[in-house]
């Protein structure tokens, strides 16, 4: 059975490694990806049922814990299960079926990030439909998800949820995290860059670090018939999760020759998010990213008054805030944002341009929606493919990549199903 626990004072690095030996045993006996994938398609069907009694008091206790609205988690995850369809599943298993290579890792040790509740639940799937075990450790700031998610599996099939095991411990224990990294064959970790460096010390990490994502607007998406859909879509990207994911919009581009196109644009997200908050609110802001906010309106206000072609959208309370560059001037780099629903939006002469701007982001950027006609769209996301950004998106769909999603380049995915 799926072991849950919160963290206690009486928690030892032997339990841990007690818990790595029974998940260890039962690995021994083995699962086909088919019953596993079956299992995790029942669990994700009930988990996008909002009548669903775990979702609803998970809802509840992360938006009393981390200051969310009800409403903005409720997208939030609505947005991250879509992926998980029975067709999806249906499908990794045959991959993991056919790629049985003998040195996938057979126990698994995550640790998750409390930006984003669910963040990591890609890698969860993959590993179990291709036969791992694994411990996960959540994050004191998120210990919800993956708890009641685990508790699912066991009521669904007590044999597939004996392969997953939750704790609950702070980043201040090492000697847990190095106690499940010594146990486990192979450790994913997320989190920001800093934190994936200090724990490639306890062995074999596969890191998804410190990424955002941005959107590139081309002229076929300014038509009268067009641009307010694409507004619309856009501006959804950044309010889930309140831009605190890797698949998070920062920055958004809008290849035009005319400075105009960009202002436009600019003014309908802005009005976008300003009908937004009426029915999704604003999380609770932390005082660190509140101050970050004000930073960036007093920089746009002063860059204002030096002459600079700038305008500053922003709503009440720090509620959302757009600040158009409008100027074509060739040296405009890809802006991370503090997030709440702050985003950038700029305006380039020409791809060439933009090919020259997301090169110099390389390595930074997890994944680009890009809104114009088939042939622009393909031709922007080959010259990203180029750029080793991993998910190319429609607008509305950057919270919800294929669950084959080459996430941070797919070193995990390889490992796992050995995808290409």
């Amino acid at each position: 059975m799926s072991a849950a626990h919160r963290e206690s004072s009486s928690l030892l690095a032997s339990d841990v490694a007690s818990a790595t030996a029974r998940l260890r045993a039962a690995q021994a006996v083995g699962q086909e990806p088919s019953r596993v994938a079956e299992v995790l398609s029942r669990a994700a069907a009930l988990w996008r049922d909002r009548n669903y009694p775990r979702r609803r008091d998970a809802i509840g206790q992360i938006a009393r814990q981390a200051g969310y609205s009800v409403a903005l988690l409720e997208e939030s995850l609505d947005a991250l299960l879509k992926p998980f369809s029975h067709a999806a599943l249906s499908s990794l298993a045959e991959k993991a079926s056919r790629s049985r290579q003998a040195d996938r890792p057979q126990l698994l040790g995550f640790i998750m990030a409390g930006n984003v509740a669910g963040a990591g639940l890609h890698e969860i799937a993959i590993g179990l439909v291709a036969g791992a075990c694994m411990i996960v450790k959540t994050a004191s700031t998120e210990p919800i998800f993956f708890d009641q998610f685990a508790r699912t599996l066991a009521e669904l099939d007590r044999e597939v949820a004996s392969r997953i095991a939750v704790f609950n411990w702070s980043r201040e224990r090492e000697d847990l995290t190095a106690a499940m990294a010594g146990n486990c064959d192979r450790v994913i970790a997320y989190g920001d860059d800093a934190t994936i460096v200090s724990l490639r010390n306890n062995g074999a990490v596969i890191g998804f670090g410190s990424r955002v994502s941005g959107a590139v607007v081309v002229p076929d998406a300014m038509v009268p018939g067009r641009i307010a859909a694409v507004a619309e879509a856009l501006a959804r990207d950044v309010v889930l999760f309140e831009q605190l994911g890797c698949l998070s919009l920062h920055h958004i581009f809008v290849v035009s020759p005319s400075t105009d196109g960009a202002r436009d644009f600019a003014a309908r997200i802005a009005g976008t998010l300003a009908r937004v908050g009426d029915s999704i609110r604003t999380a609770t802001i932390p005082l660190r990213d509140a101050a970050e906010i004000l930073g960036v309106r007093e920089r746009a206000r002063w860059r204002r008054i030096a002459g600079e072609s700038i305008e500053l959208f922003e709503g009440p309370r720090l509620e959302w805030t757009v600040v158009c560059e409008p100027e074509s001037t060739g040296d405009n780099s890809f802006v991370v944002s503090p997030g709440f629903r702050t985003v950038h939006v700029t305006c380039v002469r020409d791809e060439k341009q933009l090919r020259a701007i997301f090169a110099a982001a390389s390595g930074r950027i997890e994944a680009v929606a890009v809104a114009g006609n088939d042939a622009e769209t393909r031709r922007i996301s080959a010259t990203l493919d180029t750029l080793g950004v991993s998910y190319i998106a429609a607008p509305g769909e950057m919270q919800s990549p294929l669950l084959l999603w080459r996430h941070g380049g797919g070193a995990f995915l390889d490992l796992m199903v050995a995808s290409r």
